[in-house]
């Protein structure tokens, strides 16, 4: 199963470290910023999404895929949301802050039974791909929101407002199915015995 200290570990843990740059980024963007506030956000984006989509990749090319990697892949992936959704929240108020308590409910419920699957039963799941998708139109979303913030680009951009609600919306469509795939998944172990 490879060993813990592989490439797309590595790529997993630096997406954890990266969402302390994250966090000072959008916490200094208001709408007084400047294009190159906004470019720097979007550049530490893209190197996020980037970790995203070669840990997997890297995982299995390499033949390097371990169960804490496949803990670690989407444990990365929520400390993003997370930091991106905390500031949204403080930001925008009930808009996020809506999805950010129900987010949190259910990823503590998926992080109670996994962890009780890993030391019962030896079961590790992955992520679905609603999950993923998720994640994927959340993301747009939350940038869309933060790339709006700064004057010079919400004055005159104001179509990305509709862009991104049906991203949002989409999003919460994603989040339904793959939470009920988890817990579908879930009742299937649980009742094999």
């Amino acid at each position: 199963m490879g060993s813990l200290l592989n490439l797309a570990n590595f790529l997993s843990f630096s997406r954890i470290l990266l969402s302390i740059p994250m966090w000072f980024s959008l916490t200094s963007i208001n709408a007084n910023s400047n294009i190159e506030s906004i470019y720097w956000f979007l550049f530490l984006c893209l190197i996020i999404a980037i970790t995203d989509l070669f840990d997997g990749y890297a995982a299995r090319y390499f033949n390097t895929v371990t169960d804490i990697g496949k803990f670690l892949d989407p444990f990365a992936d929520k400390i993003c949301v997370l930091v991106f959704i905390v500031y949204l929240s403080i930001e925008f108020g009930f808009y996020y802050l809506s999805l950010f308590i129900v987010l949190a409910i259910r990823d503590i419920i998926i992080a109670i039974v996994s962890v009780y699957f890993a030391k019962t039963r030896n079961l590790y799941f992955q992520a679905n791909n609603y999950g993923k998708w998720f994640l994927f139109f959340i993301a747009i979303s939350m940038i869309l929101s933060v790339v709006l913030i700064p004057d010079i680009i919400n004055i005159e951009n104001k179509y990305l407002i509709t862009i991104n609600n049906v991203f949002y919306i989409s999003s919460w469509i994603c989040f339904l199915f793959a939470t009920y795939k988890y817990f579908k998944t879930y009742y299937l172990a649980y009742s094999k015995d």
